[in-house]
């Protein structure tokens, strides 16, 4: 039985409606040890026939058998397992990967080795073997023909494949390189199948054992010079089979890592490529991330709609009648559920207010807390009841100060109402999802919340001003709302300023006779409906200091803190009806509103959401869905964008990957070494776009513009960008491995 045996081999080309015999009849046996030499004129059918042998290219007629197994009925990726075991080629064109150095090239053909010390010391022995020591960091781009020629040898040498087959190995060889070259093939190959077609009998007629000749796609002749030393074989060859489940598992363990190693071999062989590679789906990133950022703001119309600010461990709790909790309720409450913190005047925490300079254009929103233990990082915390430490975007650093307090007075604004608050600290926060905390003293928080529950309502102010004689009072009364109240804390305990033009009213009463005492005081006259009704009051404040000079020009009673909260003391308790109870977690909070509402009370947490508007739920979700449509085609157009720009690079790959299917790596090594080269370009990718991130949102101008991504936008972005890469490599690699070895590659007559 033959080693390799060709019977009636038949091979025809179709193009453009043309047939072209290429060979035909073709009757030959080989057998390992033979230098088998085939010659013929150009197009005569010589390479056609290498090919063939080679499984590059297909036959029509005819069988081809190796080791006695019949491989007419292959398909490519048996031709490609074929190769791999069977073949090693040296090429007239060298087909030598100009990328990669010398160590490299022969290193391609010494993966079936599992040990990468061991592989690179098996290349530097061949390439030692063939005179190429001295040139193993040199790029193949770089070498002369003869030490190309050199490389491809000790690279077929490194497949160990029993074939070799050369086609015009001399072609582009001087005469004296020609004859090392020649000498060297036959060196290396005692005992292995050797056929080398050539034009140039003479340069191998000292070495051939048997001369073929080629005659317009026929066998001429075929003269046997020499008998061939039969080589050592194993006596149980391995035959190409179906592995077993656990050495394939073996198998696809050792393509990956070959493919990972391929990979990134080819990432670090063409440094411009790969650099225009990681630019290119740099900018991919950053643009996606960006669309996504200015998009994001349309996932907030999806989230529910919650009745109070959401606090972690916070239950609200009203009585079922309407009537307020009373603080002793509350504090019974609290002890018997183990609340963590009662707060009887919880106003404050459910409202939310807007920070607007017109200079600067900056906005934004906020909410009031306690500031309990955090520290700012710039000043210090607050002490005192209008002192307060600002937890607010990086983009207030431009108002507030970067390093420092620039400005130490913060107007809030509650219906119109100013109070003025001193900055005693700062802390800012790149994160600009988040919502800004006015982070105050827990008798400031209880001040403001007192300040923010009154400018609610509708209330009536008188001023009196009595005398010794208690039948002749003078009374100066106006009708304001309570918003109308201005705080300053500058004033003394227990100081009214009145408005300017109210002055010479009580200056010409007091002409007459100095009042004895000055009276605030307070009438009710009803509430905003969402409140409820308040009970009819009437509180006199005794004892009150008028200050009659740098009054409000607009009419605004202005009180001093002590005096505003004790005009709430007055009315709160009537006018308030709901608490908040803490706990330690909203488990807890759980837990302890089903007792509370055992007990009579309605308690929820403060996560409880509700049915919004049904016109406000249509005009979000076309807000909503015009957003997403943004988004996507945005998406699309990168996508695109990068996928053309792939391919491009790709195409620039494709005589690379025909030279590795040549010499027989497998496919799915080629394969998956072109997906890690995509990923391994998406690595500076991501690292570059998180520099960008953070240098955009670290940068207050910047942090304006754009929506800080949540964790799962940043996934969606890296893993859509990963998709993206390998969805557009799976495209090019289908064009890729489209076409045969033969076409892509380089040199040789077709015919």
């Amino acid at each position: 039985m033959a080693f390799l045996q060709l019977q009636g081999i038949g091979k025809i080309y179709v193009s453009e409606g043309n047939v072209t015999v290429g060979i035909r009849g073709v009757d030959l046996s080989f057998e390992r040890g033979e230098f088998v030499a085939i010659t013929g004129r150009s197009g005569s059918g010589k390479s056609t026939l290498l090919n063939v042998i080679s499984g590059m290219d297909t036959y029509e007629e005819g069988e081809l058998t190796i080791e006695g197994n019949p491989t007419s009925h292959y398909r490519q990726p048996d031709w490609e397992k074929y190769r791999e075991k069977y073949i090693s080629f040296v090429f007239q064109d060298y087909n030598i990967i100009d990328s990669y150095t010398v160590l490299e090239n022969v290193e391609l053909a010494l993966m079936h080795i599992p040990d990468r010390r061991e592989r690179r010391r098996r290349a530097i022995e061949l390439l030692e073997r063939v005179g190429m020591k001295g040139h193993l960091k040199h790029k193949g781009s770089k070498l002369s023909g003869g030490q190309k020629q050199r490389t491809v040898i000790a690279r077929a040498l490194a497949k160990d494949s029993p074939i070799i087959l050369a086609d015009e190995p001399t072609g582009n060889l001087d005469a004296e390189t020609s004859r090392e070259i020649v000498s060297l093939l036959r060196e290396v190959s005692r005992d292995k199948l050797l056929i080398v077609v050539t034009h140039n009998f003479e340069q191998v007629e000292e070495y051939a054992t048997r001369h073929v000749r080629v005659f317009d796609g026929a066998i001429e002749s075929d003269q046997v010079i020499s008998a061939p030393t039969p080589p050592e074989v194993p006596e149980a060859q391995a035959k190409e089979s179906e592995p077993l489940p656990e050495k394939r598992s073996k198998k696809q363990s050792g393509n990956v890592g070959n493919g990972v190693l391929l990979g990134a071999t080819m990432f670090r062989a063409t440094p411009r490529l790969s650099i225009f590679l990681c630019f290119l789906l740099l900018v991919g990133t950053v643009a996606v991330s960006l669309i996504t950022s200015l998009t994001a703001s349309a996932w907030d119309l999806l989230k529910p709609s919650y009745m109070f600010r959401h606090i972690d461990g916070r239950a609200v709790v009203v009585t079922r009648s309407g009537e307020p909790v009373t603080t002793a309720d509350m504090n019974l409450l609290a002890a018997k559920y183990g609340a963590t913190k009662a707060v009887r005047y919880d106003y404050l925490y459910d409202q939310s207010y807007s920070f607007w300079d017109w200079d600067t254009n900056l906005e934004f929103s906020y909410v009031f807390s306690e500031n309990g233990n955090r520290t700012p990082k710039i000043g210090r915390a607050p002490e005192g009841i209008m002192e307060a430490h600002l937890y607010l975007p990086i983009s207030a650093a431009s108002y507030f100060g970067k390093k420092s307090i620039e400005t130490d007075k913060f107007e809030v604004r509650i219906d119109q109402a100013p109070v003025y608050l001193t900055v005693t600290g700062i802390t800012y926060f790149v994160d600009n999802t988040k919502t800004a905390e006015i982070l105050l003293t827990d008798e400031g928080f209880r001040f403001l919340s007192s300040y923010a529950l009154l400018s609610e309502q509708s209330l009536t102010f008188s001023l009196t001003a009595s005398t010794d004689d208690a039948s002749n009072p003078y009374t100066f009364a106006w009708y304001a709302n309570g918003s109308e109240i201005v705080v300053d804390p500058a004033l003394e305990a227990g100081t009214v300023v009145l408005p300017t033009g109210t002055v010479s009213a009580l200056d010409n009463y007091r002409a007459g006779v100095a009042p004895a005492t000055v009276n605030l005081t307070l009438v009710s006259s009803g509430q905003k409906p969402e409140m409820g009704s308040l009970n009819p009051w009437n509180a006199v404040l005794n004892g009150v200091r008028i200050r009659e000079t740098g009054g409000d020009s607009q009419g605004r009673l202005t009180v001093s803190p002590d005096l505003l909260v004790t005009i709430c003391n007055t009315v709160e308790d009537d006018l308030y009806r709901q608490v908040s109870l803490f706990f330690g977690s909203d488990r807890a909070a759980k837990s302890a509103i089903k007792g509370i509402n055992a007990d009579g009370y309605l308690a929820v947490r403060s996560d409880a959401t509700y049915s919004p508007d049904a016109f406000d739920v249509i005009m979000n979700s076309i807000f909503f869905i015009l957003s997403l449509l943004l988004w996507f085609f945005a998406l699309l157009f990168f996508a695109f964008f990068v996928s053309l720009c792939c391919g491009r690079s790709i195409d620039a790959f494709r005589g690379d990957a025909s030279i590795m299917r040549s010499m027989g790596i497998p496919v799915k090594v080629i394969r998956i070494g072109m997906y890690v080269r995509m990923l391994l370009s998406l690595i500076p990718a991501y690292l570059l776009s998180a520099v960008a991130v953070f240098f955009i949102f670290r940068t207050p101008e910047l942090n304006r513009l754009f929506r800080f991504p949540a964790p799962w936008q940043s996934v969606l972005v890296a893993v859509g960008m990963i998709a993206l890469a390998l969805l557009s490599t799976r495209r090019q690699i289908k064009r890729l491995f489209k076409a045969s070895v033969k076409s892509a590659l380089k040199g040789g007559d077709a015919a």
